[in-house]
């Protein structure tokens, strides 16, 4: 484990040198992310490079080393009741420089962007050891490369992010969450299509097949959970001002008090990576299709015997599904029904991730599915910044 960004570029150096593939890692709670390496024979934490650099308040700036999981950093913010607007899955286990690999976020994107939107500037190592910087660390920067955002969703290939500079914001007042019963999947896009073609600002816009909470129980199957924040005035009017929008049939709101929301927030939020499921995918749509990817899903997955559980970020139309089974279910037919997925996403002119399969199934299935034609450029990238495939050989789009 390096403690300094020199001790680490020595070690990538060396490695580089050697022809060892190196898999760069925080605390290990998304190395399931990705296709799996060609290659893999240092792992290399940055769990000791964990410092906050620079903060500054009253610009409302903070520079972090990529080892410190996000929960501290926004303990420090919230002294100053400020904080860093993500809220990924895991934030105990999510370190800076892994968010900002994967590109991971939560519910509140719809409000507030993903990691890539806060960033400002970013200190990161090559595999030859050489130190490279983008950005700033002021809110307008428009020198230069921009390399941060290169970095972003890369998944380590490209090089180590040891630093990273980011805008943080004000805590909000006030939150709310109002919880809905919905019939059908159609039902609960139509309130949230129109939501999002309203005045309404709402922090999160989230559509499930279940109940994240026993407290949310309902005959129906659908649950809609639309969040606001705030001042206190803004999200007692938006509360009101939605509830005069939620007036179609099959749709009935449910009790969600302060207590509520506090314990649904967390549960939505960690549902890509939470409990145990034979494959996890994540689906981009239009906010348009979600309804029919959500119905056809459904259906074709109980015709293969397999439980469904979906969770939609409505208003960005991303789909995070979770599918398990009390029976053994044969590789084939799993691998069938991926490739069925991948079809429907497709066909409602989206793509379809697979997040999370059992090793042996991996190596199997293109977990990516197809690039397009931004590859050239991005195997070109790959190929300046690390020529030698030594960070994480394979486990990016097209094998990079």
């Amino acid at each position: 484990m390096p403690e300094s960004v020199e001790q680490l570029a020595a070690t990538l150096r060396h490695a580089d040198e050697q022809r060892r593939a190196v898999v760069p890692t925080g605390l290990g709670a998304f190395l399931h992310l990705g296709a799996l390496p060609r290659k893999y024979d240092v792992a290399l934490s940055l769990q000791h490079l964990n410092r906050v650099v620079d903060y500054q308040p009253t610009d409302m700036t903070v520079t972090v080393e990529a080892g410190m999981p996000l929960t501290q950093l926004q303990q420090v913010l919230g002294e100053h009741g400020q904080w860093l607007p993500i809220d990924p899955p895991l934030p105990e286990r999510a370190t800076i420089g892994g968010i900002l690999a994967a590109n991971l976020s939560g519910p509140s994107r719809l409000m507030h962007g993903t990691i890539r939107d806060a960033l400002l500037g970013l200190k990161a190592v090559r595999a030859d050891g050489t130190v490279m910087k983008g950005g700033g660390k002021v809110v307008k920067n428009v020198a230069g490369y921009d390399i941060p955002k290169l970095f972003c969703g890369s998944f380590g290939t490209l090089g180590v992010i040891v630093e990273a500079t980011f805008k943080v914001l004000p805590r909000s007042e006030a939150q709310a969450v109002l919880a809905f019963a919905c019939l059908t999947p159609d039902a609960a896009m139509n309130v949230v299509l129109g939501v999002t073609g309203s005045e309404l600002q709402p922090a999160f816009l989230e559509v499930a097949n279940f109940a994240p909470l026993a407290s949310f129980n309902s005959p129906q199957p659908y649950r809609l959970f639309v969040g606001f924040a705030g001042i206190a005035e803004e999200v007692q009017y938006q509360c009101r001002r939605l509830r005069t929008l939620v007036g179609a049939p099959g749709v009935v709101e449910l009790e969600s008090g302060e207590e509520q929301a506090q314990a649904l927030v967390p549960t939505l939020r960690d549902f890509p990576v939470a409990g145990s499921a034979l494959l996890r995918c994540k689906a981009s749509l239009l906010p348009t299709k979600v309804a029919l990817f959500c119905r056809e899903a459904e259906a074709e997955a109980q015709s293969r015997g397999l439980a469904t559980q979906l969770l939609a970020h409505a208003g960005n139309g991303i789909v995070y599904s979770r599918f398990t089974t009390l029976d053994e279910l044969p590789q084939e037919k799993l691998i069938s029904f991926i490739d069925w997925l991948r079809i429907l996403s497709k066909k409602l002119e989206g793509y379809l991730v697979v997040e999370d399969l059992a090793p042996a199934l991996k190596e199997r299935v293109d977990v990516w599915g197809h690039v397009g034609g931004a590859f050239p450029l991005m195997k070109r990238l790959k190929d300046t910044l690390d020529p030698n495939g030594t960070l994480n050989p394979g486990r990016f789009v097209g094998g990079i």
